[in-house]
Order: structure tokens, then sequence, then C-alpha cells
């Protein structure tokens, strides 16, 4: 999978996710630290397992992105706004502005078809790269 990030905002950095033949999966949106993410181009492995979080105490089925540098737990999850992740990766069907800032949309439902889609994958390798226009 690839993540093309487009926009690096003080309310979101926001990119796409992409299957191997170049398909859009999602949206993306991820927390800005002062305009920076703390996930870093490169690439990384991607494995499943269950995992919580403050909003969501229930552990649930997701991918970790394993191997960040200093820092564990960056997950893919579900969330609507650059406050709903510390760290993660977001996704959403659309990315849009609103009155509180840039939001995704449809975020449970995309999360949903993205686990779906993975069904029977336990890890895959994922590309971040940034500036780059989708």
């Amino acid at each position: 999978m690839k993540l093309i990030r487009y926009a690096f905002n003080q309310d979101g950095i926001l990119g796409h996710l992409s299957d191997d033949e170049g398909n859009q999966v999602a949206c993306t949106m991820e927390h800005s630290y002062n305009g920076l993410p703390k996930l870093k181009a490169g690439t990384y492995r991607c494995v499943r397992g269950k995992h919580s979080l403050h909003s969501r105490p229930t552990p649930f089925d997701t991918f970790e992105i394993m191997d960040v540098p200093h820092c564990t737990g960056i997950l893919f999850h579900p969330g609507n706004w650059s406050g709903d992740s510390n760290g993660c990766v977001l996704l959403g069907r659309v990315c849009m502005d609103s009155d509180q800032g840039k939001m995704l949309t449809n975020s449970r439902v995309t999360f949903n078809r993205f686990m779906l889609d993975l069904e029977g994958v336990e890890s895959f390798t994922l590309t971040v790269e940034d500036g780059v226009t989708a």
C-alpha cells in the first residue's frame, strides 16, 4: 500500500491511501505537530492485531505501523478530526472543510471496508511519501 500526503495543515495532515494496483482505498488524516506528522516518509511493515484507544477502550482489530522512529502504537483507525489522532492514520471517504476545520467523512464505514478488504492478511508493506499530489 502507499500513503501519499498532499497537504500539511495545522488542522491535519491530509493524504490518500492506495492499494498495490494504485486504486484509492481511503482519504487519510493525521494529527499535525506544528505541520509535521509523527509518521515520517519511508517504508514500514504493518501488522494486524487487537488494539484499543482512549476514546475506544474495547480492543478492536486493526493494523499497527511498526518501527516508527521514537513512536509506538501508530494505528489505522476511524476518526473525523485531527484531534481523533495521536499520530495515527485516520481513514475516511472524503476530506472536506467544515466550520471546525478539515474533517473526514464516513470514517467508520471506510475503516470497516479497509479491514474487510484485508481479511486474512496478517501484515503488509506501507510506503509513505510526502509532498506529492495523488
